[in-house]
């Protein structure tokens, strides 16, 4: 099936990767411990990370998956003003936090929220009378978190800016609705697509409405926990990430059995990205049954390896599998260097990181963004005119 949004899939996937190269650049020189960065610094490598990298391609996937067979063209205009407003907004939001600490961060914030909440009204109003996949699930489940994170972000924005009736409690709750809300069905999304790309077409079953929905619904838990400071909600919001993990890893098995880590395909990439979800749930139940249930704050150490897994292991993997659906071919050799280069560069970081070890952080992290900035440096230019249109 031909989208009737390539053009701005495209652009948006090209804007995510290039403005991807600011925070892997950053990631390599602080990792390393080449440079010492300040706390606006760190934070732009943060959002440029989620918006600009994951939220830009989630919202680039859901205008394929919800464009499914719609040649009518109607909403050509719209999502032509979103494929420009997107990359935009983000940019200049991202540009707030490298050189402001004031009331700009919320108001650019704000407008970052109206694009987010633009996509999911339309994903809303495609979703219905179509054939919903497990993906397109996940897609909807992604967009509607984004769209309370981006709240969250807006009103912690405004407590930093000297708005003190608003409680701190949404510095921890704007990151959680994020990383458990968000990532985690949207990952479950882009590995399943990665796996089996006929996934995208065929009806969710029970059981994938509940793989989407059970974590989605410990993702809220863990938002109203932490925002009416109720320990017991995010503790229990555990049951319903395990279980959706669960089902996932039962539903995709076939097709993680046929899975050739040789193959130069996007299956490779969801295979390592269900391993690195599985990784990271661990870690959450570690920080919730040790640090959290107690009302301890958690090393950093830990909370960056629970970050690293999922924004790297599982959505990275996601969205290069994604890209590799829409551009056209690169030297199989480029493919090879930067999944091994990723996976094995990411999995001596994560061990640095627990461990507490410097050397080997600092061994991993170039090795991990340096085959980033491959990908980076030759998907560019092959998605950049590119005919391929997946059909799956």
């Amino acid at each position: 099936m031909t989208s009737p949004h390539a053009a701005q899939i495209r652009l948006l996937l090209s804007a995510a990767l290039a403005l991807f190269t600011f925070t892997v650049v950053i990631g390599i020189l602080n990792g390393t411990d080449l440079v010492d960065f300040n706390h606006k610094a760190l934070l732009t490598h943060v959002h440029v990370g989620t918006l600009g990298w994951i939220t830009m391609s989630v919202i680039a996937a859901s205008f394929w998956l919800f464009g499914l067979g719609d040649q009518s063209g109607k909403d050509a205009s719209l999502i032509r003003l979103l494929g420009y407003a997107t990359p935009l907004s983000i940019t200049a939001y991202a540009l707030a936090f490298l050189t402001t600490a004031g009331v700009v961060r919320p108001l650019l914030g704000t407008l970052v929220g109206l694009v987010i909440l633009t996509t999911f009204l339309w994903t809303v109003r495609q979703a219905q009378g179509r054939t919903l996949s497990v993906p397109h699930l996940g897609m909807l489940a992604a967009v509607l978190m984004s769209v309370l994170g981006a709240v969250l972000g807006i009103l912690l924005g405004l407590r930093l800016a000297g708005n003190e009736s608003i409680t701190i409690r949404t510095a921890d709750a704007h990151p959680a609705a994020m990383v458990v809300g968000f990532l985690v069905p949207v990952g479950m999304s882009f590995v399943e697509w990665a796996l089996d790309g006929g996934s995208v077409l065929r009806k969710a079953g029970r059981a994938g409405w509940f793989q989407i929905g059970l974590p989605v619904l410990g993702g809220i838990l863990v938002i109203i926990g932490l925002l009416l400071d109720i320990v017991a909600l995010v503790t229990f919001s555990l049951p319903f990430e395990v279980i959706g993990l669960v089902i996932l890893i039962v539903r995709v098995r076939p097709a993680v059995m046929r899975v050739s880590l040789t193959a130069r395909s996007t299956a490779r990439h969801g295979l390592t990205a269900l391993v690195y979800l599985i990784v990271n749930l661990g870690i959450l139940i570690y920080l919730i049954g040790k640090y959290f249930s107690k009302e301890i704050d958690p090393p950093v150490h830990l909370l960056l390896a629970l970050d690293h897994s999922i924004f790297i292991g599982v959505m990275t993997n996601g969205i290069l599998a994604l890209i590799m659906r829409f551009r056209r071919p690169v030297a199989a050799i480029v493919d090879d260097i930067v999944f091994v280069g990723l996976n094995a560069g990411l999995a001596v970081f994560l061990v640095g990181l627990l461990a507490e070890s410097a050397p080997l952080k600092q061994t991993a992290t170039p090795i991990m963004g340096g085959a980033i900035l491959l990908a980076v440096a030759t998907a560019l230019p092959a998605l950049r005119g590119s005919t391929n249109d997946p059909s799956a």
